[in-house]
């Protein structure tokens, strides 16, 4: 049984059934968030391959008075207090996109994306790296100065790298996993804090 097999009978995939949140990733959110108080109220916050919308669920209560905007090329059912986009982001207008949802940018990027695995951990690992790759690109877009992100990433080879990447831009750059995530599985978090862009 595979790790993504294995989460569909773990304890996390039950309760999020049972407290109406659409995926179990909704509390590896609420976890990394109760660690390091991402999402603060008022805040534009970009959720980036959001369907079916578990992590959009836990930014919108908690950013009530902010823009919540959110990404994926899979319809997302609506929820209220989020804005939807429908739009790939390896499209070259992407930037021009989320800028007409949030003219001023955005302070916090947030991203649980992850293709469609292959079995094969080195693919997987290495799609994993250009997605956080392309995050980057798309803070170069549209980050606020000072803002944050915080993306999905499989670890391997290719992880220090990444953050080696990310600390050109952002102050501080580190790796989290919270407790939700099932220990079998490869996937971390790279949290990098205090963006600037690149001049």
């Amino acid at each position: 049984m595979s790790w993504i097999q294995k989460r569909r009978s773990d304890s996390y995939y039950q309760k999020a059934k049972k407290e109406g949140f659409r995926s179990r990733a909704s509390y590896k959110l609420i976890q990394i968030n109760e660690k390091f108080n991402l999402i603060k109220n008022g805040r534009k916050i970009l959720d980036l391959g959001a369907s079916p919308g578990g992590w959009s669920q836990v930014i919108a209560s908690l950013n009530q008075d902010g823009l919540n905007v959110a990404v994926d090329i899979i319809p997302m059912p609506p929820l209220s207090g989020v804005i939807f986009l429908k739009a790939d982001i390896f499209s070259p207008d992407i930037g021009e996109k989320l800028l007409n949802k949030s003219e001023f940018g955005y302070d916090l990027i947030l991203s649980d994306i992850l293709m469609h695995t292959s079995g094969d951990k080195s693919i997987d690992h290495a799609n994993s790296y250009f997605i956080l790759k392309r995050i980057l690109e798309i803070s170069n877009m549209v980050l606020n100065e000072n803002g944050k992100v915080l993306a999905k990433m499989l670890q391997g080879d290719l992880t220090e790298n990444i953050k080696q990447e990310y600390s050109k831009q952002f102050r501080r750059v580190r790796i989290t996993k919270p407790p939700s995530s099932l220990p079998s599985s490869p996937e971390i978090y790279i949290l990098a804090e205090g963006f600037s862009k690149k001049q």
